[in-house]
């Protein structure tokens, strides 16, 4: 890594280059007084056991990462319309309990006359 050039964005919005030199000892740092950031290059590691699980190659990660996203979208929509479908047996059942509702009322209401209609049967006979 002997040829390498490393160009940082600025807060200005423009790019400078860092020097190639790596600063690994702190008092080599407060001797040198730079506008320029301090890297210490070290070797990527991950907290894995085995890094050759992990894929290198960025297009396909981003690509793994599209088809995942397609997937989930796939998902909420199967789950967007068994809601639906959950939604209209709901109104199913409701529709045919007011219909029972409105039965039984009416045959509470029919229940009352013949109880009236028989109360005053008896109460004629009585007289």
């Amino acid at each position: 890594m002997d040829n390498y050039e490393v160009n940082v964005l600025t807060r200005k919005g423009g790019w400078k280059k860092l020097p190639q030199e790596v600063i690994n000892n702190k008092s080599e740092l407060k001797l040198k007084n730079s506008d320029n950031l301090n890297i210490d290059v070290t070797e990527d590691t991950f907290d894995s056991k085995n890094p050759e699980n992990y894929n290198t190659n960025l297009f396909e990660n981003f690509t793994e990462i599209n088809n995942i996203i397609n997937k989930l979208k796939t998902i909420e929509q199967e789950k967007n319309s068994l809601i639906s479908e959950l939604n209209e047996l709901k109104k199913n059942f409701e529709n045919r309990k007011n219909n029972l509702d409105k039965k039984l009322s009416n045959i509470q209401n029919e229940k009352e006359m013949y109880d009236k209609a028989i109360s005053l049967i008896i109460s004629l006979k009585d007289m």
